[in-house]
């Protein structure tokens, strides 16, 4: 598991404070997104959940945009990938007494009108991660993003077919609802775009449910969109940690997980 740099107490002391008596908060990582920071925040905090925002090394406005929008902010003092902002937003949460963690994208794509519904299923099933699940008709998307999607959503498929019993997670979306104590305690290798497949992965093995939510999802014009996903890098480092979990699928009897993770 990747070991971002630790927190400060104040950090910490700072979102323990903002519980107000919820077990669920938000988690968003950025870099540079000063654009849609602020009303990210703000959307968030209109649905009465905390908001820690996991600054990965920005250069722009962004952490101070999300402060005054309400956030409680972490900082990374370099970028070190969406995958160590996670486990970085993971870990606080636990620390401040969060079981469970709805993850957001700062680019605005997500809509906290889905939040409600994310806290039904949270309650329904707590030991259960909840993947939002994208439409298939989704506009603005380019032809090699939805490429992309159907292909780590066929190798998700391909190396847990028996434990997604039947579920279609969407394999990419960020919008999704962690229990902490049990995804920190998977043991996780990536630390960039591909840890939110591989924790699917990793969590279906060790016997956390994950299903599918239906979202919605706004994606803006190609111009207005910052994304720091970058084509060759990235879409190597999946195809990579993909391998590797087939080729562990491959060997079983040798790799298979010997003790389910504890309930949280």
């Amino acid at each position: 598991m990747p070991h971002p740099p630790a927190q400060t107490k104040n950090d910490l002391e700072a979102f323990s404070a903002a519980l107000s008596g919820s077990s669920v908060c938000a988690l968003v990582p950025t870099c540079n997104n000063a654009a849609s920071i602020a009303r990210v925040v703000a959307s968030i905090r209109e649905q009465g959940i905390p908001v820690l925002v996991v600054d990965d090394g920005c250069s722009d406005e962004s952490p101070r945009l999300a402060r005054e929008a309400g956030a409680i902010v972490i900082e990374h003092p370099r970028n070190l990938g969406k995958g160590y902002a996670l486990f970085t937003g993971w870990r606080a949460a636990r620390d401040a007494g969060f079981s469970h963690a709805i993850t957001m994208d700062a680019d605005g794509q997500h809509l906290a009108g889905d939040i409600p519904t994310l806290l039904e299923a949270i309650t329904r099933e707590p030991n259960t991660l909840w993947a939002g699940t994208r439409g298939r008709d989704v506009e603005n998307v380019s032809s090699a993003a939805r490429f992309g999607r159907r292909f780590s959503d066929f190798m998700l498929w391909a190396a847990a077919a028996d434990e997604l019993a039947g579920e279609r997670p969407d394999s990419q979306c960020g919008l999704r609802a962690y229990p902490v104590d049990a995804v920190l305690n998977l043991p996780m290798g990536g630390g960039r775009f591909e840890t939110e497949m591989e924790v699917l992965v990793k969590a279906l093995w060790h016997g956390i449910p994950v299903r599918a939510l239906p979202i919605s999802v706004l994606y803006p014009e190609r111009a207005q969109r910052v994304t720091h996903f970058h084509a060759w890098s990235d879409n190597a480092r999946i195809v990579a940690i993909y391998t590797k979990l087939m080729l562990m699928r491959l060997l079983w009897p040798v790799f298979r997980p010997r003790v389910q993770l504890p309930k949280p």
